[in-house]
């Protein structure tokens, strides 16, 4: 036993019954199939209805996952791992850059003696300008302070001395 609508009155009424209780429409056998296949289509047309919205919103969710903005990420992603690339090179204590400052303490009187004041670099492509300025010990045992400016490949290594000074 299923509740129907009244096609006069539209008030639920049972499908067994003969007439609506309310207005006293007088049902069918056949009229009730019909109105029971009628329910039926309504509810494949919402079905359908909830389908094609959700279809909808899932089409607007790809096109704005596609948009310009997100491939501007991307451009700024390759920016961002180039520059962790070569931050890699430098100490996240001091920011001084590892290659430079072991070359440094090579060439000195009292390597125990370094301490890192500033570095600076320039980004030219293919390698690196690395501009470090430190205090050390002389060989009089002075402490002074000094600067050198190197070329210094991708991979972090000195290639050249370009400058320095005191």
């Amino acid at each position: 036993m299923a509740l129907i609508p009244c096609p006069e009155c539209k008030k639920k009424i049972s499908d067994s019954s003969e007439s609506c209780p309310k207005c006293g429409y007088k049902l069918s056998p056949e009229k009730i199939e019909e109105i029971k296949e009628n329910e039926k289509k309504s509810q494949k047309q919402v079905a359908i209805g909830c389908a094609v919205i959700f279809a909808i919103f899932f089409v607007i969710y790809l096109i704005c996952s596609n948009s310009p903005d997100s491939q501007n990420n991307s451009i700024k992603t390759a920016e961002e791992i180039r520059k962790e690339e070569i931050g890699k090179h430098f100490s996240a204590w001091d920011g001084s850059h590892r290659g430079l400052t072991a070359y440094i303490k090579k060439s000195m009187h009292d390597p125990s003696s370094y301490e890192h004041v500033e570095t600076v670099y320039w980004d030219r492509g293919d390698h690196l300008i690395v501009k470090t300025t430190f205090r050390g010990k002389n060989a009089f045992g002075g402490v002074v302070k000094n600067w050198i400016q190197a070329k210094v490949d991708l991979n972090g290594n000195v290639i050249d001395v370009i400058s320095q000074g005191p």
